[in-house]
């Protein structure tokens, strides 16, 4: 019964098989799954101890697709991903509308399983149709995928449906808001990889627009402009890229991963205000 999703990608009508099979619980099995659900909230959040109640509560309710999600996300945190993948693959099995996306996008960006990040995303777009997950169009972290693999027009080809998409979606914005500043800053790098080194700087522009400052677009920027023979403007860009080196990327997950191309990042918990510890 417990295989993993990714045995099923082939095959969209099987994903998700079990989302019928749910375990009902009786009164006391549900007041034991609550208690220890408000037990593991009490642990810090990368202790065994709140893994062992999770388990707990597994034991009772193992259909709980969020408990294993739980389970897992710690762990991709603390850069284990062995250890959380066969818990996410049980989130999916179990919620595949909920997760898969969820468990493409920390394959992109966590485990850097890109291959199978693009499998799931494909799947989950074939399943569901477009949509977000942590802030982004699906097809935006296609292009990350693809970026990592050194496919660039492929990359490039999903960033344009990412932008067109959210034009669509928010259509009272400017050009520049409707479209996340990562977008732009990618397509920038997409170009800059791709020798386009003047598009390359308005789409580095487009994301200061934006984000002032952004120091990874400012590198990038940079260099873009030497390769273009402006190497004034390229120096002045670089030390402005040094001056606003905290200006980095400013998404929830950098704490935990190095963004693709990021020059500036917050990998260790010593650069946060505030250590987690739950």
């Amino acid at each position: 019964m417990f295989h993993a999703c990714a045995e099923n990608q082939n095959n969209p009508k099987e994903v998700g098989s079990y989302e019928s099979e749910r375990v009902v619980l009786s009164a006391s099995d549900s007041i034991k799954v609550s208690e220890y659900w408000q037990k593991a909230n009490k642990l810090p959040l990368y202790s065994l101890e709140r893994q062992s109640y999770l388990d707990s509560a597994l034991i009772v309710k193992p259909d709980s697709a969020y408990f294993w999600q739980q389970k897992a996300m710690p762990l991709y945190k603390e850069r284990k991903y062995s250890l959380g993948k066969p818990y996410l693959e049980k989130a999916v099995l179990y919620n595949p509308k909920r997760y898969l996306d969820y468990s493409a996008f920390m394959k992109c960006l966590f485990s850097k399983e890109y291959q199978e990040s693009i499998a799931e995303f494909k799947l989950v777009k074939e399943l569901y149709g477009d949509g977000y997950v942590m802030d982004h169009t699906y097809n935006f972290y296609l292009a990350l995928d693809y970026l990592q693999l050194n496919q660039f027009e492929n990359a490039k080809k999903y960033l344009l449906k990412s932008k067109e998409q959210q034009f669509k979606d928010f259509p009272n914005e400017p050009p520049e808001e409707a479209c996340h500043y990562m977008d732009w800053f990618y397509l920038g790098v997409v170009e800059y990889e791709l020798g386009n080194y003047i598009e390359a700087v308005k789409y580095f522009d487009l994301s200061l627009k934006v984000y002032t400052n952004f120091a990874d677009a400012l590198y990038y920027k940079g260099i873009s402009l030497y390769k273009s023979g402006k190497s004034e403007e390229a120096r002045k860009t670089m030390a402005l890229a040094r001056e606003n080196n905290q200006n980095t990327i400013n998404e929830d997950q950098v704490y935990y991963v190095v963004y693709p191309y990021q020059v500036y990042h917050k990998l260790s918990p010593y650069s946060r205000k505030t250590i987690e510890t739950k």
